[in-house]
């Protein structure tokens, strides 16, 4: 597929995995999270396993994706079609000579009812659960992701300016979303990042909202949160607009709101406490007394998935790191009223933040 790791990347990704399990007595690591075996190897399907033990690679599937993964994954990889199921194809495979090995798997991708069965068709190996260890690499960006994650922010961006155009008195929350994941698929590679929010009035206080019948009136917000796919990689962005003239409190929240974006992404760093960002955020917001408004995170990772590591909270104890990407998006949100939140995505490079997403932060009038 378009945009799959070269076999080079690939390569040099799961022979970093493997140093990393020297210091946890493992053997071998399962995968089996779709996102991080298209990291590892290239394989797009939504069901496969990959073991990785000393230096081979091994890639089992079923009949319905056999030919696809021989296409998508490179030479160093090998794949195997289970006639009778993949669990049973991997135990097989583990159970060829030599002591009894000690496999970690996915603890946070695999159902209490997979271990069991991991357990039952695979007995000859010692399971062992593992936290992150994908994802932590996944964390830190290539020069090819950011390339790839630019794309879809310029695609969402331009979607956005899209909508704006067609936006009027009398349309719903659905068909709002309806004309903007139309661009969003124009523009990108692939559906949507992510289900696109569009909120109108008082729902624009709800910060996940789901968008229904509400249609839009002259006074009203309007909060878009939406990405696009390009190449797997997503992208985050929210922004605002009013119907006709803003009102001066509507102002007055949105300025707020931009002062604690401004001030968060003014605290990217590689190297500083990911709750400093959050920081940042809050105290901007607590100065203008909407500090209780504000009740999730600042932030969080993006990638191949629209939340990766790290976590931008006040309980995060993640250090950023260069190459990490980022989302920042603080908001406030008035019950009965409405809310603002604003969202870019930001690139950690050297003690500084990249910001990624360039569309006009402004309180579109329409």
């Amino acid at each position: 597929m378009s945009g799959s790791p070269s076999p080079d990347a690939a390569g040099e990704r799961r022979r970093r995995l493997r140093r990393g399990l020297e210091g946890e007595e493992l053997d071998g690591l399962l995968i089996s999270h779709p996102p991080n075996l298209f990291y590892l190897c290239g394989f797009t399907g939504s069901a496969g396993l990959l073991l990785l033990r000393g230096d081979t690679s091994l890639l089992v599937v079923d009949g319905r994706y056999a030919e696809q993964a021989a296409d998508e994954v490179d030479d160093a990889v090998s794949v195997r079609e289970a006639d009778d199921g993949a669990v049973a194809a991997l135990g097989e495979a583990l159970a060829r000579g030599g002591p009894t090995p000690r496999v970690g798997f996915e603890a946070a991708h695999v159902t209490v009812a997979g271990r069991a069965r991991l357990e039952e068709e695979a007995d000859r190996a010692e399971w062992r659960g593992t936290e992150g260890r994908v994802e932590e690499l996944r964390a830190r960006k290539d020069a090819g992701e950011v390339a790839r994650l630019e794309r879809a922010v310029r695609a969402a961006e331009r979607s956005w300016r899209g909508l704006l155009v067609v936006l009027e008195e009398g349309m719903s929350e659905r068909e709002a979303v309806a004309e903007m994941d139309y661009r969003l698929r124009r523009r990108g590679t692939g559906p949507p990042a992510f289900d696109t929010i569009v909120a109108f009035g008082e729902r624009t206080a709800r910060p996940h909202a789901r968008p229904g019948g509400r249609r839009l009136r002259e006074g009203d917000l309007v909060l878009v949160d939406a990405g696009a796919t390009v190449e797997a990689y997503r992208s985050d962005m929210t922004r605002m607009a009013v119907a006709g003239a803003a009102e001066d409190w509507q102002r007055e929240l949105h300025g707020a709101v931009d002062g604690a974006r401004a001030a968060a992404v003014a605290a990217v760093a590689g190297g500083r406490p990911a709750r400093e960002v959050d920081a940042a955020a809050r105290e901007r917001l607590a100065g203008h007394g909407w500090a209780e408004a504000f009740p999730h995170s600042t932030g969080h990772g993006l990638g191949l998935e629209v939340h990766e590591e790290p976590s931008l909270s006040s309980r995060s104890d993640e250090i950023l790191r260069e190459g990490n990407v980022v989302t920042i998006e603080p908001g406030v949100y008035l019950r009965g009223r409405g809310g603002i939140r604003l969202e870019d995505d930001v690139l950690v490079e050297g003690d500084a933040g990249r910001l990624l997403t360039t569309a006009d932060r402004g309180l579109a009038e329409l």
